[in-house]
């Protein structure tokens, strides 16, 4: 039997407590966020398991419920592709990333004016505001 990373562990435990049935794609799908080094696409989710595992809609539907949960963090590529990174609430809470336009290289940063900028939105009378904050620029490699 493989040992869990702690991070799935985690993950499992949360998603208990919110209701969720643990299923093995659950687990599958948390074990390949878990070893990434930079948020994924779903696509990206799906070619990182191994083969008939399960089926890219049922990795959308998960990345969805595991969002809703708390359990990642959604980014949005410059494409407009959404990303997702495990561990926000785990490791240190919420973070954005530097994202490299060329190689797609991700570094992780730890400050957020998030909640500057979710103020100002219910200053203008938004409500149940919500941020997705990324930066985007050459890495030192690419530049």
């Amino acid at each position: 039997m493989k040992v869990m990373s702690k991070l799935v562990e985690q993950a499992i435990t949360l998603l208990r407590k919110e209701g969720f049935r643990i299923t093995e794609q659950r687990k599958a799908i948390l074990g390949v966020l878990a070893k990434a080094e930079s948020p994924m696409s779903a696509d990206e989710c799906f070619a990182g398991l191994t083969k008939g595992k399960c089926d890219l809609v049922t990795i959308y539907r998960c990345l969805e419920q595991f969002e809703k949960a708390g359990i990642v963090e959604l980014g949005v590529r410059e494409n407009g592709t959404r990303v997702y990174c495990l561990g926000h609430g785990h490791e240190g809470g919420h973070h954005h990333h530097l994202t490299c336009r060329n190689c797609g290289h991700a570094e992780r940063v730890d400050i957020c004016m998030g909640n500057e900028l979710e103020d100002l939105a219910m200053g203008h009378g938004f409500t149940k505001v919500t941020h997705v904050m990324e930066v985007f620029g050459l890495c030192p490699s690419c530049s």
